[in-house]
């Protein structure tokens, strides 16, 4: 019924009907009409549509969208749930996308970033029979929203207590995509973690660019990377999305070491990536979707620490010779963090961080 009534009177019944100009602005008129058939296709072909998730930039971006992505599929296929995913090619397209689909008929939507905060609420507010899980964005006040986020704070300061161990120089870097709370968070708890492996260590920052697309932007993180290398840093913690191959490429070329972030990078360049500081937002993706599909889903904030596994660092065959000697250190400071008696504060502005940002 819902397809033949799309295609007996689009102009009528879809989003992207003329008369809908706040839809027209944001994503592309044909686009939003092809959501709203292959949702109502969805919809004729399962018992159950459970929903949707919707990236922004790239799907597989061999970091945070894609361990996404990950989580996704693995509720798709262990939990034999429809779930549809969507791309949108940068944050005021996710406007348009949101609206249609929670429109035509998504129980739950699933969101991406920080940088897309503001879409949801709105979405969100415009449609409150849906609910929304926001990753790694806060949303607080809502009673259909919730928002699941990282320690990053810990994980960057593992990730800096490692750097901190293993620099010959006594000089390490963090090159973040752009300045973001969850960018800055990494990066100053990387600062700490380096200073509570070594006092006298040097600590240089730097973003790769002024907006998301800097975490698209590999050319952009190697050139970063280089100019940061020439000062005799060698070990540089890159919370960059994609950027942080360039970051890494720019490393292997001088010698040095970097950290990758979200996913296990190790393999990415095996000897010069030291480790990654896990993110894990596969877990985050997947539990949000068992939530969903047993009726236990609610609104709220969860934080992922330590304590529970939601951010770690990655030790494996491509790295094990690096760090062995200093895997016991690492597991007594992660101890401390998940146990409390090392507590690291989350810093989102800059002055809370002033000797590297």
């Amino acid at each position: 019924m819902c397809v033949s009534n799309l295609l007996s009177g689009l102009s009528r019944r879809l989003p992207c009907s003329l008369s809908d100009d706040r839809l027209r602005r944001v994503w592309p008129a044909h686009a939003v009409c092809l959501i709203a058939l292959l949702f109502c296709l969805a919809q004729q072909a399962h018992a159950q549509t459970t929903g949707a998730i919707v990236f922004s930039g790239l799907k597989n971006d061999g970091s945070f969208n894609e361990l996404a992505h990950e989580g996704t599929k693995r509720a798709i296929e262990q939990l034999d749930l429809d779930i549809q995913e969507w791309v949108a090619t940068d944050e005021q397209e996710v406007f348009g996308v949101l609206r249609s689909l929670a429109k035509h008929g998504a129980d739950h939507l699933v969101t991406l970033g920080f940088t897309n905060t503001e879409a949801v609420r709105t979405v969100a507010t415009e449609y409150p029979d849906v609910m929304f899980t926001h990753i790694d964005g806060l949303i607080a006040d809502m009673p259909n929203v919730r928002s699941i986020l990282f320690s990053e704070q810990e994980s960057g300061f593992v990730a800096g207590y490692v750097a901190g161990l293993k620099s010959k120089s006594a000089k390490v870097g963090t090159i973040g995509g752009t300045d973001i709370p969850p960018v800055r968070r990494f990066m100053c708890g990387f600062a700490a973690g380096a200073k509570h492996a070594d006092g006298s260590v040097e600590i240089q920052a730097s973003y790769v660019g002024p907006n998301s697309g800097a975490f698209r932007d590999i050319r952009g993180g190697k050139l970063a990377a280089e100019q940061m290398l020439t000062s005799g840093v060698d070990v540089i913690f890159a919370p960059a999305g994609l950027a942080a191959e360039g970051v890494a490429k720019a490393a292997e070329g001088a010698g040095a070491h970097v950290i990758m972030v979200d996913a296990n990078r190790n393999a990415f360049i095996p000897g010069t990536v030291l480790t990654s500081a896990l993110k894990r937002v596969d877990e985050a993706a997947f539990a949000t979707w068992k939530s969903v599909s047993n009726g236990t889903w609610t609104a709220g904030v969860e934080i992922m620490t330590v304590r529970e596994n939601g951010v770690d660092w990655a030790v494996d065959e491509h790295n094990k010779a690096l760090v062995v000697d200093i895997e016991r250190s690492v597991s007594e400071v992660k101890r401390a963090l998940a146990d409390g008696t090392l507590v690291i504060e989350p810093v989102d502005n800059v002055a809370g961080c002033s000797e590297i940002l």
